[in-house]
């Protein structure tokens, strides 16, 4: 869902984030896109628009990922050594 959301809004995504500098600056280049789309540019903008929310999903999920293993090996290293 949250791909959806990247690719065909992107202002959405960091507005449900709370996110509301990059909303704007997001807004700004999706607006963009939607108003020069009809000379062929708008797609640049677009682009630019979905790069940016796509960059920042994927930073989002690196970090998110970061924590779960972070905590799994705290919990590794908690547990009692086994002997053999």
């Amino acid at each position: 869902m949250k791909y959806l959301v990247v690719i065909f809004a992107p202002p959405l995504y960091f507005a449900m984030r709370g996110k509301w500098g990059a909303f704007a600056l997001n807004a700004t280049l999706y607006a963009l896109a939607l108003f020069t789309l009809i000379f062929g540019i708008g797609i640049f903008f677009w682009v630019l628009a979905v790069g940016h929310a796509s960059w920042h999903m994927r930073t989002e999920l690196m970090e998110e990922h970061a924590t779960i293993m972070a905590r799994k090996l705290a919990d590794e290293m908690k547990k009692p050594a086994s002997r053999v």
